[in-house]
């Protein structure tokens, strides 16, 4: 079986009772299971061809015994002894090689080389199972050359719809490559206008075998352009007339069936606003609204899109009044050039324009002067189209948009591709723009909401912390990082006579300004309850049974301990919050349990414990809210945050300022809560007595 055109036969069809190698045209009568063995010497002639071998081609053994290998050679590419070592050589398996049959005509057979070793050298033995053979009708190169090369689509898919073919035509027309198409399901890779019913369609040729002729269909390339096809699919059978899969033949209607391409249009319209609608629903904040914006509409409606926000409307106040984009209009202020005069200031909200601060006043990019088509589109409130320079050697159209909310110029939007856009494109533009500047309008409500809550959260926690020799303390306070309203998280240090200090660390359940109002509440009360003298445990039994006129306050988490500087006595009493960690100078560290009753303000009337302990000298005492040790994306659990706030504090002599910068570093990332932490270095107060029938 000598070397000639090597592949794999891919469209093969099981052979007839007739193959082309029947000598004279005679039925084949060898026996399925029979095997064809040709015997070559090592110079490379054939010694020995069993019968099964002459009905495989139709060469009889007189024809071919004697006779270099090489006369069976579709395409000899070798010869005697050589051929033989190549064959050898590349052995290991079952090869597939054409041969030259008796008749002249040519036939793909598979057999296996098996080296013998007589006395002159090596030479092998050649096997091909006759039940084994199918006929290739015609060069599988050649076939696989037409497959790629037509100028119609054609595609296979498999059971699933998954494409397992297609050429280049198809996958031109389509707007992906070929290698976007293969493994991925028909309707992953095609912008359907009605996907479920075209799905349907396609289990009908799968599932029931059906034939469907002159289909016509519309789809939307990747780039925001459609197109129209008509086409055939018909179904795939194996050799038991199994369905594996289906083919289909597409040819590209071009611009002939424009019904078809304006139902596609309109298709593509309603899903992108719907998706649009989705989106923006769940932002919080403007940059994000506008991240995914750009993330909704790029690169299947518009190269780039860019929302920049007029400075004017992030700083005004929600009670006043700004001049709507009528008024705008009518002011003739338009018509001037932009250029004579200051060009609005804006921040630019693009899909990396948010700087990332952590302080909620810092969270737009800085602002600057807009560009020439958005002070236009902004000052005159209405559409402006420009030229956006080139991208990819291709003229590239810009449009700007007005963001109107209750006739007020919040900004403009910029959409911008190569070709630029037609009519249609801008009527969607505008309802995208519309809906843009309702969400960012909301946002901005929703972030002058959050900003008076943290002023007035930072009004109600003290400015600074005491300046205590002997009891020093440093804090810190984080929002919650994933933009929601500041909570309710305070602290406290308090010094009281007889070298005593008096710390508390709540946290109000809830977020907003009337989490803010609670938690002064409960900080003035705690204060005020710590200066005439109550024990820890008392302070909260008494600050559980506060309420005011309107008995609304929220619950409230609560720590509080009161240290003696002059014993280094510590009182410890918990309302439902974490307990805190003592962190002695040989680096040692310990939880300190008490018992932590249930949250302040539930109305259970609870009696709360206090717990004592004895703390040496330059230890450090660790307060700090649930938003510093919970992780719920990660599933993070108390004693798993309270270990990591362990391993953070290495030195009780490293400055206190650098300790809570530790602690705050391993905070978990995003979290969705207010964290705090309240970190005091307790030393002994020399020449205090202790006060007499305090904590008695």
């Amino acid at each position: 079986m000598p070397e000639g055109l090597e592949g794999s036969a891919r469209l093969q069809r099981p052979e007839g009772p007739e193959g082309p190698g029947a000598p004279s045209g005679r039925r084949s009568t060898a026996p399925e299971h029979a095997l064809a063995i040709a015997l070559v010497d090592p110079a490379g002639r054939i010694s020995l061809w069993s019968s099964e071998a002459q009905t495989l081609t139709g060469h009889p053994a007189s024809e071919v015994i004697g006779r270099d290998l090489s006369v069976l050679a579709d395409s000899p590419a070798a010869h005697g002894r050589a051929l033989v070592d190549r064959l050898i050589r590349d052995g290991g398996g079952v090869r597939t090689d054409w041969l030259r049959c008796f008749d002249g005509s040519s036939r793909s057979v598979r057999w296996r080389a098996v080296p013998l070793p007589p006395d002159s050298g090596t030479g092998l033995l050649a096997v091909a199972g006759h039940s084994s053979q199918q006929v290739d009708w015609c060069d599988p190169a050649a076939t696989d050359l037409l497959l790629r090369s037509s100028p119609i689509g054609l595609a296979v898919l498999d059971r699933d719809l998954r494409y397992r073919f297609i050429n280049d035509a198809l996958a031109r027309l389509n707007g992906l490559p070929v290698a976007a198409h293969l493994g991925r399901s028909i309707l992953d890779v095609l912008d359907l206008p009605d996907p479920r019913a075209y799905e349907d369609m396609l289990r009908r040729v799968t599932d029931a075998g059906e034939t469907i002729d002159n289909l016509h269909v519309a789809a939307i390339r990747p780039d925001g352009t459609p197109y129209a096809g008509v086409g055939t699919l018909f179904p795939l059978r194996d050799g038991d007339g199994r369905i594996v899969g289906q083919a289909g033949v597409v040819h590209d209607l071009g611009g002939t069936r424009a019904e078809l391409l304006d139902t596609a249009r309109n298709q593509r319209r309603l899903e992108l606003l719907s998706r649009i609608g989705a989106g923006l629903s769940q932002g919080l904040d403007v940059a994000s609204v506008a991240s995914r914006l750009s993330a909704v509409c790029t690169p299947a409606f518009a190269s780039t899109v860019t929302v920049d926000l007029l400075e004017e409307a992030v700083r005004r106040d929600p009670d006043s009044r700004m001049r709507t984009g009528v008024e705008v209009r009518g002011s003739g202020e338009a018509d001037a050039d932009v250029d004579a005069r200051t060009r609005p200031r804006v921040h630019p909200l693009d899909a990396a324009g948010a700087c990332g601060s952590a302080e909620p006043e810092r969270d737009l990019p800085l602002t600057h002067e807009a560009s020439i088509p958005v002070s236009e589109c902004i000052r005159s409130a209405d559409v402006v189209s420009f030229s956006a320079g080139e991208e990819g050697q291709q003229p590239c159209h810009g449009i700007a948009l007005p963001l109107l909310a209750a006739g007020h110029v919040l900004g403009a939007v910029t959409f911008s591709r190569p070709g630029g856009f037609d009519a249609d494109d801008v009527l969607t533009m505008r309802d995208i723009a519309a809906r843009a500047a309702m969400a960012i309008d909301n946002a901005l409500l929703y972030r002058r909401e959050r900003l008076a809550t943290l002023v007035l959260q930072r009004r109600l926690l003290p400015a600074r912390l005491p300046d205590i020799p002997w009891a020093r303390s440093a804090h810190r306070y984080l929002p919650a990082q994933d933009g929601t309203l500041a909570g309710g998280d305070w602290y406290d240090v308090v010094q009281l006579p007889g070298g005593r200090i008096g710390l508390t660390v709540g946290d109000v359940m809830g977020h907003g300004l009337g989490a803010a109002a609670a938690m002064g509440r409960y900080r003035s009360s705690a204060r005020a309850l710590l200066a005439v003298g109550l024990e820890p445990g008392q302070l909260l039994t008494r600050l559980d049974g506060l309420k005011d006129e309107a008995d609304n306050d929220l619950p409230a988490t609560c720590v509080c301990a009161v240290y003696d500087g002059a014993t280094g006595d510590l009182r410890l009493a918990l309302a439902g919050h974490p307990p805190p960690l003592l962190v002695r100078p040989d680096g040692s560290a310990d939880i300190l349990a008490a018992d932590p009753g249930p949250p302040l303000g539930m109305g259970l009337d609870q009696v709360y414990e206090s717990a004592r302990y004895a703390v040496p000298s330059r230890s450090l005492l660790v307060l700090y809210t649930d938003g510093m040790i919970e992780d719920p994306s990660t599933f993070l659990d108390l004693d798993q945050g309270i270990a990591m706030l362990r391993r953070a504090v290495h030195n009780t002599e490293t400055p206190l300022d650098e300790i809570c910068d530790a602690v705050i570093a391993v905070r978990p990332a995003d979290s969705a809560d207010d964290a705090t932490v309240l970190v005091t270095r307790l030393t002994r107060l020399t020449g205090v007595r202790p006060t007499p029938g305090v904590f008695a």
